[in-house]
């Protein structure tokens, strides 16, 4: 990325980032988010504060560690705050916007408790391109309608074949109850057709596992 982009887009070196095990975004995508604990309180009054409004989500990579001790996924996603909210009870209702993705160089807790990374844009320049065309998820589309069925998700399968948008295959990645292993290597995978392949085949194999878990039981 030249750095002449890099400054229109008011790219900064360090961003503060929010880690949250299964929860992943990509560019172009909303994400709404409750907050409500008090560092992450801290760390968007300081995002909103910068003309950037910008924030890293990101996974860590053990569940189970404590938050101080969590270790991250090396790729996550820069979301701009484009929506926010203060309720009653002192809680933050934000959305983000997808932005670009990055490479995590290195991050610490600040004297706020929240956690500032040095993070790289480079490898993911191609991010913001908005010349995409849509795509035919015609088959992706169908496997999701199974997906469904399988897993007893309630959902509007006409409403499903209404939906073209060049990133759909990265929507049904926010929104699906995947392993958090598997949306992490959906988000580090660089093009939007790939990742489209990779999902059918994460379906396809929750599909085929059932298929036989049936059959086993007959």
């Amino acid at each position: 990325m030249n750095d002449n982009l890099k400054q229109k887009l008011k790219l900064p070196d360090i961003i503060p980032i929010f880690p949250l095990k299964g929860v992943v975004m990509f560019p172009d995508t909303y994400l709404p988010l409750n907050i409500f604990e008090p560092r992450y309180l801290k760390m968007i009054d300081k995002a909103i504060s910068n003309e950037n409004r910008l924030i890293g989500m990101i996974q860590p990579k053990n569940s189970n560690e404590k938050d101080d001790t969590l270790s991250l996924h090396k790729i996550g996603c820069a979301g701009k705050i484009v929506k926010f909210e203060e309720t009653d009870d002192d809680r933050y209702l934000i959305t983000l916007k997808g932005l670009i993705r990055f490479n995590l160089i290195s991050e610490k807790a600040n004297d706020q408790e929240f956690r500032e990374a040095n993070i790289n844009w480079e490898n993911f320049s191609n991010d913001l391109n908005t010349n995409l065309k849509s795509s035919d998820f015609s088959t992706l589309k169908i496997t999701l309608k199974n997906f469904f069925k399988i897993k007893n998700i309630r959902a509007n399968m006409d409403i499903i074949d209404t939906f073209n948008e060049y990133n759909f295959v990265d929507q049904i990645t926010m929104i699906c109850p995947l392993a958090n292993n598997e949306k992490q290597l959906l988000l580090e995978t660089t093009s939007i057709l790939k990742r489209n392949k990779l999902l059918q085949t994460i379906l396809d194999s929750y599909i085929n596992e059932e298929n036989i878990s049936d059959l086993s039981k007959h």
